[in-house]
């Protein structure tokens, strides 16, 4: 219990004086109900009663209560007894403190708690019976009762003094001190302060009342309370003071006040908002103040300049002359920049190297010149101060209108695509600059040759290269030279003398991989990239390179080959991968044994949806290059129709593919981003084995086509093997496709939906369903929803059958509210359903035209879909909750993004997944995960519903977890309507 609160001592004490006037009137109810309030925060209280005797002579009781009714007052109504201590329920637990004053005995005051709450604790005890002690001094004459208020020996004085708090009580005419605690008394060493005006001694150097002491305030407005902060110059610390009016002794008001020092919560709040380093923002709190300079420049009218800048080369200063010096260089250049802003502008660390400034109404004409010249200054800094490195940075503009709609996050990514740019043309410019200056002929070249053999041994023979990366020179083969035509073998500037033959649609994939490499970020890449040779021609090259550490694990040598691909018939366009007609040219010219994989991205469509086509190419792009990096040593990549990679194995067994899946469904949960616009991916994958399955290019397609499809119907993308079953359950499948489809067109003929209850935990009341769908054709037996949905999702057919259960689900709740009207319902929703472009219309459309409260509708949607964290997902549901809609995490806790998910998503309640539940007696670590959950949900206000409870030894367990709420076939299976009704009618429904 905490009784460290100024709004608990202030209300007490209210309450303390008014029971006098309650008492005296005979006004009993009031009186409790007001103390009810106050204690029931602190103290899990249920009821309380109070019994008086009508007179001394008299052993009948005069009694009130409260909240609710109660079988202790039938019992006090039959026995009419003196004493109510032989009472005893099964259902309550009750705390009895007489009310004795001076030996005179005046009834009793009862506290009643419900037993699921537990016993009252020792130290409750001792309160409320300290508690009532003090209220039956309302019995003796009043003079007495108020100065008890506050004498030593009452709780009410231990508590003041006890607190670590400021308590001071002044005349508000005078500002002589009435009242100061302890505490107080012992932060400003003060012996006996009564009398003494309060400003004289609780503050230096005063003359008068405090500036902003809002007792004149008070005196005018007696019902109001006042909070606001203070820096006392007594001690230099930060106090929120509340104060209000109250009664005093003599009937006057006296000015109260309660204080605490937030000194250190303050400088927390600041630190938690800057950067160590810098002194700017940091991330979080920058975007905040950003957020809402953008708000303001809109109420405004005006501009903003929004610009994100990079520190060059931050890596390597780290790497050549150590951190103290990259710090130097952040806190210069942040300096430098800093010093230059006007009031409005803001100014942000985003990471490591990379930094956001917004310009208040300005233009892009003047922040060029702005940071022109703090680049010139920097530059001069160099020079003066003989720095072995540059003091730069690049930079991109980018203009916020007062109409602009984009997200923060979207302004940004434009700023971002601005300093790329600006920072390509620098680099290669600079590049080019050096090239002038200096010879990229060297006459001597050396390398560690052991190293060399490790990275040519990791790689093939064509054109080989060989970095010294200590150096930075790069070695080129003879043939290499002759057919690109450089002017050496040896190169000091290989950037600018390749860079300039780099095709300009393939330079961002080459700079990006060779920054990679630069940066330390990986070790070894495969990048492919058009070049234009000695004849004015582009070729497809293929370039594989490794990196080798020395003995103190510096970055040495950077070697390998570049494949000379030749002209593109044989390559996709997009991906610059294989395509199919190299695929079957291969599949046809190899005698041995092989397997054929073909990878299909499952809703791929909903990634150009959710963005546009262009993203879609470019997220294919990445995703083929990043197979052919993974795979390379093992196989060969080949990109295929729509969003199908296929992937040709060469002396391979099953066991192996398997493994090989597995670390393509490990890259496929990482997380995925492009244009700082993130994604996920999961891959169905058919797989054949020639020539057990096929002997012809035709043959093994199609065999590996019909595997492919199958793991499309799977509830989960996974790798299915071909089978000669698997042409049977082809046809089978188009069957059971095209009889859901029937179904639907016939007005969801063979549909029905049926209702699961969920319960309050520990209490078992019932707060409502979750609808679910069924589907029961003749011809097609024990299919259920994990089969069925995910085949309707692919085929779109969901969007009409989930309008159809929302409908259904939605008029089945308004029978419902005619026997209990606060009864809830949730409904599953498809990530499907939830991006097409009129779904949260028809939500709010649906839920007037049958009258239904919003907030009596909960959406449930599952892990994967929330997961995309698209702007549109979001945006989805912000809208949804906007209407009044709760929204609910199904299946939580089976993905891999579920606690970034707990904290970036807009969510209501979590629902963790029945796997969870399953062995949970046996399983430490699924016990150890919900219980870890749970609390974690309850800390940032999420609702937990368990699911999938079927023994009541689960029940047992995960109700010491105290999840919201619970579900199962334990609890409650899935029910027809009428049933349903009848739950309702006889469960106590929570309200």
């Amino acid at each position: 219990m905490d009784f460290e609160n100024g709004k608990f001592l202030l209300d007490i004490y209210k309450n303390y004086k008014d029971l006098q006037h309650f008492f005296l009137d005979n006004d009993y109810q009031q009186s409790l109900i007001s103390f009810f309030n106050i204690l029931k925060p602190l103290i899990p209280i249920k009821n309380i009663a109070a019994f008086f005797l009508k007179n001394k002579q008299d052993k009948d009781f005069f009694y009130v209560y409260q909240i609710e009714d109660c079988q202790l007052l039938e019992y006090i109504h039959t026995h009419h007894e003196k004493t109510i201590s032989s009472y005893h329920s099964s259902v309550h637990y009750l705390l009895i403190c007489p009310l004795i004053n001076q030996n005179t005995y005046y009834g009793e005051l009862l506290f009643i708690r419900d037993i699921h709450e537990g016993d009252f604790t020792q130290k409750d005890k001792e309160v409320l019976k300290d508690i009532a002690h003090f209220y039956t001094s309302v019995f003796i004459d009043k003079d007495t009762y108020l100065h008890n208020l506050l004498n030593n020996n009452t709780i009410f004085s231990q508590f003041l003094d006890n607190i670590k708090a400021n308590v001071l009580i002044t005349n508000p005419h005078t500002d002589e001190i009435l009242y100061i605690n302890e505490h107080m008394k012992k932060n400003y060493r003060l012996d006996n302060p009564i009398g003494l005006q309060c400003w004289k001694v609780l503050q230096k150097n005063a003359y008068h009342r405090c500036d902003n002491c809002p007792v004149k305030l008070l005196i005018e407005n007696p019902q109001q309370c006042y909070s606001w902060e203070e820096m006392s110059s007594f001690d230099n610390h930060v106090y929120q003071n509340y104060d209000c009016m109250v009664e005093w002794f003599d009937h006057s008001l006296v000015h109260f006040q309660y204080s605490v020092d937030i000194t250190a919560i303050k400088q927390l709040t600041i630190d938690a908002s800057f950067d160590e380093l810098t002194g700017i923002y940091n991330r979080k709190f920058g975007k905040q103040a950003l957020q809402n300079q953008i708000l303001k420049a809109r109420d405004d009218n005006k501009n903003i300049i929004l610009c994100l800048f990079d520190i060059d080369h931050l890596k390597q200063i780290n790497d050549s002359y150590g951190h103290h010096d990259g710090d130097y260089v952040i806190s210069t250049i942040a300096s430098y920049v800093r010093k230059t802003l006007n009031s409005e502008d803001v100014f942000l660390r985003l990471s490591g190297d990379e930094f956001l400034l917004s310009f208040y109404d300005n233009t892009t004409d003047n922040i060029h010149e702005h940071l022109n010249q703090i680049l010139n200054d920097l530059e001069s800094l160099k020079h003066d101060e003989n720095l072995p490195y540059y003091l730069s940075f690049c930079y991109g503009l980018y203009k916020i209108t007062p109409d602009c709609s984009l997200s923060l996050n979207e302004m940004i990514t434009h700023a971002d695509e601005k300093m790329y740019k600006w920072k390509k043309h620098n680099h290669l410019k600079k590049a080019l600059d050096d090239l002038k200056k200096n010879s990229p002929v060297q006459n001597q070249f050396d390398y560690n040759k052991d190293l060399l053999y490790d990275a040519l041994v990791k790689s093939t023979d064509d054109y080989i290269f060989i970095c010294n990366m200590k150096d930075n020179i790069f070695k080129y083969t003879p043939s290499m030279v002759e057919e690109f035509d450089f002017p050496s073998e040896i190169l000091t500037n290989a950037a600018a003398v390749f860079g300039t033959k780099i095709h300009p649609d393939d330079r961002y994939e080459f700079l990006n991989s060779n920054q990679l490499i630069a940066d330390g970020r990986t070790d070894s890449h495969i990048v492919e990239y058009r070049a234009l040779n000695k004849n004015n021609e582009y070729v497809w090259l293929r370039c594989h390179g490794h990196v080798e550490y020395d003995q103190d694990g510096e970055p040495s040598l950077f070697a390998g080959f570049i494949t000379n691909l030749g002209k593109k018939n044989y390559r996709d366009n997009l991906t610059g991968l294989f395509n199919q007609f190299e695929l079957e040219k291969r599949i046809n010219e190899t005698a041995g044994p092989f397997a054929l994989m073909i990878l299909n991205i499952n809703d791929f469509k909903s990634i150009n949806q959710l963005f546009n086509r262009d993203f879609g190419d470019n997220v294919l792009r990445i995703i083929g290059q990043n197979l052919q990096t993974l795979l390379h040593k093992d196989a060969t990549v080949f990109k295929l129709e729509s969003d199908e990679f296929g992937i040709m194995f060469k002396n391979i067994d099953i066991h192996s593919i398997q493994h090989i899946y597995q670390q393509i469904e490990k890259y496929s949960q990482d997380a995925h981003s492009y244009e700082d616009k993130h994604f996920t991916i999961q891959f169905n994958a058919g797989c054949v084995l020639s020539p057990k399955d096929g002997n012809t290019y035709l043959e093994l397609r199609k065999n590996c086509e019909i595997a492919l499809q199958y793991s499309r119907l799977q509830a989960q993308p996974h790798l299915i093997l071909f089978h000669s079953h698997l042409s049977e359950e082809k046809t089978y499948s188009l069957q059971l496709i095209n009889a859901l489809k029937q179904d639907i067109l016939n007005d969801f003929e063979n549909f029905s939906l049926v209702f699961q209850p969920k319960f309050k935990s520990h209490s078992h009341k019932l707060i409502g369903f979750e609808a679910l769908c069924r589907w029961k054709n003749p011809y097609f037996q024990n299919i259920g929803p994990d089969t069925f949905i995910p085949i309707l999702e692919n085929s779109g057919d969901i969007i009409p059958l989930g309008k159809w259960i929302f409908n259904q689900s939605l008029l089945q709740l308004k029978e419902w509210i005619l026997y209990n009207s606060s009864i809830m319902m949730s409904i599953n929703v498809s990530h499907v359903q939830l991006m097409e472009n009129n779904f949260v219309l028809f939500i709010e459309q649906t839920l007037h035209k049958y009258h239904i409260p919003a907030q009596q509708v909960i959406i449930e949607l599952t892990e994967t879909a929330i997961a995309q964290s698209a702007y549109l997902v979001i945006q989805r549901i912000k809208e949804l909750r906007a209407l009044g809609v709760q929204i609910a995490m199904d299946d939580f806790g089976k993905g891999y993004s579920s606690l970034s998910l707990l904290k970036d998503e807009p969510l209501d309640i979590i629902k963790i997944d029945r796997s969870f539940v399953k062995d949970i007696k046996k399983d430490t670590f699924n016990a150890t995960f919900m219980k870890s959950m749970i609390e974690l949900c309850h800390q940032i206000q999420l609702k937990v519903v368990v699911e999938g409870i079927e023994t009541k030894g689960e029940l047992e367990i995960i109700e010491t977890f105290n999840p919201d709420y619970i579900q199962g076939y334990y609890t409650g299976k899935p029910m027809q309507t009428d049933d349903s009704i009848q739950l309702i009618l006889k469960k106590n429904v929570d309200n």
